[in-house]
This record gives structure tokens, sequence and C-alpha cells, in this order.
């Protein structure tokens, strides 16, 4: 709780540092974390932290253990600092400037498994040409989510920590950037222009697994990306050591905005030449073509029924995402690889 106002502290990182024991609080700031007393010392340190606040350590000799008891443990709200302020006379061109990984259609994934606990993250460093530059926009693809949904926290980082992995987090708003995934598969778009993020070379973004909803176990499948040049990262629970993935990098794009004392050329997305490539088929229910099925891109957005011959034709590239959802049918995701005629048939829900 804060210690301040006495209200709870949602998303706190709870755990045993490098330990691989390790939690997040709730919604309502209540944790649960079993753990073995006989396999820890009693030198050994619970860790609480959180965005805003003061980073608390306990003994493991000092720690109450209670089961729906939940006794109180009060963080202290760090005192606040403004971001820094350059002023300077020399006049800054802006640029939209599209950095980060794609998946350009590979059949490279990321994946949570069951032995990912709360607090667990994925994270891949990010290179960048140096110069301030403001992050807009976060972009990441699901491919698969058995659970009903799962709750993620972005988080970005400096690479300052030792040997260049994730170091101090640049998240200075004081609030947490969340994100619901659904069940469905999805290309995920985040806005970040309220949470102010600046860099000036390169820094590492991550999910972290903060809630999995309903009962199934976790089991999300992410897009990675065909790329060497760069590494990974991944921590299994709360407060848990970075284990490096070298040489990969998962499929996170992000939209910025570059300012430089030079004009230089826009790669941002939105300037970007359309892709006007047609994928066309047919959906049946058995051997009757199906009219009236929504079929959907999630990767450009652009949605379309098929007709009364179950005929559709929709603008898709290879590595696209398209969903077919009919009433009474179970809705059905494909990825788009490098044919151009597809034929669906879908079930009775």
């Amino acid at each position: 709780m804060d210690k301040n106002t006495n209200e709870p502290i949602p998303y706190v990182n709870i755990g045993f540092p490098k330990k691989g024991i390790g939690t997040v609080s709730d919604e309502e700031g209540l944790f649960h974390l079993e753990i073995d007393t006989k396999l820890l010392g009693t030198s050994e340190i619970l860790q609480f932290s959180s965005l805003g606040y003061s980073t608390i350590n306990r003994k493991a000799s000092e720690l109450v253990f209670s089961y729906n008891e939940y006794p109180i443990i009060y963080m202290e709200p760090m005192a606040e600092q403004l971001n820094p302020v350059v002023v300077t006379d020399a006049g800054l061109f802006e640029s939209g400037d599209r950095i980060g990984y794609k998946n350009g259609g590979h059949q490279f994934y990321g994946y949570w498994k069951d032995n990912i606990a709360l607090g667990g993250e994925l994270a891949t460093r990010i290179k960048v040409k140096k110069g301030l530059r403001r992050l807009n926009e976060f972009t990441f693809e699901v491919w698969g989510n058995t659970s009903d949904s799962v709750l993620v926290r972005i988080n970005f980082y400096d690479t300052d920590g030792a040997n260049g992995f994730p170091g101090t987090n640049l998240n200075s708003s004081g609030s947490n950037i969340l994100y619901t995934i659904p069940s469905t598969p999805e290309v995920a778009t985040v806005d970040l222009r309220e949470f102010d993020l600046f860099v000036r070379d390169d820094f590492i973004v991550s999910l972290e697994l903060l809630k999995v909803y309903g009962p199934s176990k976790i089991g999300l499948v992410l897009a990675a990306a065909n790329n060497r040049f760069t590494d990974s990262y991944k921590k299994y629970a709360s407060q848990d050591d970075w284990k490096i993935l070298r040489d990969a990098a998962m499929a996170y794009e992000l939209e910025s905005t570059l300012f430089s004392k030079k004009a230089v050329k826009d790669r941002s997305r939105s300037k970007k030449k359309a892709d006007k490539s047609i994928i066309t088929g047919y959906v049946f229910h058995g051997n009757i073509a199906l009219p009236n099925v929504t079929v959907t891109n999630f990767s450009n957005g652009v949605s379309v029924n098929t007709n009364e011959n179950g005929n559709y034709q929709i603008e898709a590239k290879s590595g696209d995402l398209l969903q077919f959802k009919a009433k009474g049918m179970k809705t059905l995701t494909v990825k788009i690889l490098e044919k151009k005629f597809i034929n669906i048939r879908l079930e009775r829900s």
C-alpha cells in the first residue's frame, strides 16, 4: 500500500532477486507467493519494486508467513523528478522513423509457457541511429493464446545494465503501460504518446506478464523476426536474473519521431507506399458456400464480407493474419504465406 495515501499499489514486482521466485501484486495490491523456506537462507532478500516508489528489501528471516490474512507492506513514493530540459537556439527537424524488427512472413516465434511466473519478461534490444527521438507507437504480433486473455506491461529499459543487459527503466511518467492480449491472434498497437518516452541511443523493450485470465495456463506465442544482428533477453519470474538470447529478435516495431539538425527522409509507416496485394478465395461449410462471412486483416485493419457465392477479396500480403468470422461458426484465423488464392472451410460452433 502507498504509505502516504493508504491506497493499494497494483502490479508491484515482488521476488527474491536471481532466485527465479517471484510474482506481481494484483489490481488491489494483493499477492500470494508460495516458497519453501528450507531452500532460502536467513540472509536472502525479498524485494518489492514499483514505478514511482522506493524499492523495499526485506530479509527472509523477518517475513511473516500467513495465508489470506494479508499483512500490509507500505511503500514510500519517491520524490517527483522533473525530466531534464534542453534549451537550444538551433532549429530541429522532425521526421517519422519506423524502427525495430518485423516478422516478414517467416516462421520465427517466441513463446511463454507455464514455466513463466508473474513478472516474467521477454525483451529485445532495439538498435537505432543515435539522436533524440520520441517513441509514439509500439506494435507486436500475437500468433496464439491458450488463455481467455493475458494482461501485460510494456517496459522500456536503458542498456546500462551489466554487459548491456536491461538496466534503468526509461518510463519516468509514473504510469504503467498496460495492454490486454485477447484469446484470438492479432497485431497489437499501443499508443505511447501520453508517456513522453524519449531515447537517444539503443534501448530495450519488453512485455511483462501481469495476469492470466481464465482457468488455462499461460501459452502465449508471439511473432519473432528474421534478424541476427541484435539480442533478446528473458526472465522467468519477477526480480529474476535476465537470460540472454543471442542473435535473436522479437518482432517488436515502433513508430518514432526523430529530431535532427538536418532534414532527413521520413521513414514512418504512414509515408510508405501501401502494399496493394490482393488475396482471394471462397469460404465453405462442408460443400456449401457461405455468404456474409466477415474477413478481417489484422495487419492493416481492412475488413470485407463474402458475397452470395462465398467469395472474398481483400488487401493482404505474405505474413498478414486473416480472421474469418460468421454467425454459428467457429472463428478461424490463418497466416498468409505465398498463396494468392485461399479457400477456407468453417466448422459449426
